[in-house]
């Protein structure tokens, strides 16, 4: 996975949904967001969340954002 700068709409939890991607210095607007799961580790109360987003430019991103806050690249097509 490869650490990514996401720009989010922030509602009521914060940071619920990607709207900005950018990869390698370029910037990705998101056109729809395609689904989201919540994947929680075992034993503890942290929580990983895993989005998958098609944008502007046609690109489908897998997206996970961790506990920590941080954003991550997991595929892109």
């Amino acid at each position: 996975m490869r650490r990514i700068s996401v720009e989010c709409y922030a509602g009521q939890r914060g940071d619920e949904r990607p709207r900005r991607v950018t990869i390698n210095g370029q910037k990705h607007v998101v056109a729809r967001l395609l689904s989201e799961a919540v994947e929680q580790s075992l034993g503890s109360k942290e929580d990983t969340r895993h989005y998958k987003i098609l944008t502007e430019d046609g690109l489908v991103l897998d997206v996970v954002r961790t506990n920590d806050g941080e954003w991550y690249l997991e595929s892109e097509r």
